[in-house]
């Protein structure tokens, strides 16, 4: 008798902490609903998000939309931000009435462009990429941004952005010090500066009729010599000299890789096309970790070494607690694409998706 209630006990601590389990894996609330349920004539998709803290965050989206937070995302606020390149007019000519002709706010037509890529180098100074070589940077916590100039190494040293501008996507950027970084994006483009972010200057393989256009989607320097690069076609670029040099690497499989994050020098992860995820411990060499899962995933990252989450398609959110050893699937609401996820602890977490969802994590 005796054994009997010991192993039914046993076992109802199982059932409850399994239950306990998934519930943790569902604890995504929706703060901001999609486009047609919310109404408001503010609409496009959404395709990242940064928290500085647990109460002040930043979302970006298609043509220009950018909405800040300051109540951990209960309500957001439109931000008005001038996407102008430096040196450019309004575009008025004499004689002619006020708005005739000129180049809108997006520069180079078709309205103000596409933010894909949200990254803070520290509290107050920020950049934002975007569609067309767009290039946003912040001084002072995102209250204001100005445009910066990307430019083809080919134009040499004119810095008219309308001769020679890099017209690509720009996706991920990372500083490495007070004066050097580097931005990835469509059609193997890689820019960089040596002026603190001022002017970026690069290249831009613009694919021809019958070629494969690659497209680079993330960077991350472990070191100020040591970087990777992550993009289409199971890309994986690697530098030990600064970005003078890039090598390329195999990464073992063919999918889309989207988005890399590192916790430390050696401890890193990668994220791509039909619930791939790429893992090393040593800085050098890439493992798969099994997810289940088929979905893309298209952004990721961690808050320690054991702690992360990344998430794709239909709203698929996984979640590790063992570095990524398991990996534990749930929806953060919405039935759409989910583009950026940000952490501020293991207790807080928001992802946006292409119907401007917007959804937090929370477990206090």
């Amino acid at each position: 008798m005796v054994r009997t209630v010991i192993t039914f006990l046993i076992l109802l601590i199982g059932i409850t902490l399994s239950f306990s389990d998934t519930i943790a894996e569902t604890k995504w609330t929706v703060l901001r609903d999609d486009d047609i349920i919310r109404g408001d004539g503010i609409q496009g998709m959404l395709h990242d998000v940064h928290f500085w803290d647990n109460q002040n965050g930043l979302v970006i989206g298609d043509s220009g939309l950018m909405l800040v937070t300051a109540d951990g995302g209960k309500t957001w606020t439109k931000k008005e931000v001038n996407m102008r390149p430096p040196g450019a007019t309004t575009g008025q000519r004499p004689g002619r009435p006020p708005g005739a002709g000129g180049p809108p706010a997006g520069f180079g037509g078709g309205g103000s462009p596409t933010l894909y890529n949200i990254y803070f180098v520290n509290e107050k100074v920020g950049y934002i990429t975007g569609a067309r070589g767009t290039i946003l940077k912040t001084e002072d916590n995102g209250k204001t941004w100005n445009r910066k100039i990307a430019r083809s190494e080919a134009a040499g040293q004119n810095n008219n952005p309308r001769r020679g501008g890099i017209r690509a996507n720009l996706m991920g950027i990372q500083i490495i010090n007070e004066t050097v970084g580097f931005i990835v994006g469509s059609e193997n483009t890689i820019l960089k500066t040596t002026d603190g972010g001022e002017t970026w200057v690069g290249r831009s393989e613009r694919a021809r009729v019958g070629e494969t256009r690659n497209n680079l989607e993330d960077i991350w320097f472990v070191t100020p010599t040591t970087g990777w690069i992550v993009g289409s076609y199971g890309t994986l670029l690697h530098t030990t000299d600064g970005g003078e040099t890039w090598e390329k690497r195999e990464a073992g499989f063919d999918n889309n890789l989207f988005g890399i994050y590192f916790f430390d020098e050696k401890t890193g992860w990668i994220c791509g096309q039909e619930g791939l995820i790429l893992h090393t411990n040593d800085g050098k060499t890439w493992n798969q970790q099994k997810t289940g899962s088929i979905d893309n995933l298209h952004d990721i990252i961690f808050v320690d070494n054991m702690i992360g989450w990344t998430v794709g398609d239909y709203s698929a959110v996984l979640h590790t607690t063992d570095g990524g050893k398991t990996w534990g699937a749930s929806k953060a609401g919405g039935s759409g694409t989910l583009k950026g996820v940000y952490a501020t602890d293991k207790n807080h977490c928001w992802t946006v998706d292409d119907w401007g969802v917007i959804s937090a994590y929370k477990t206090k």
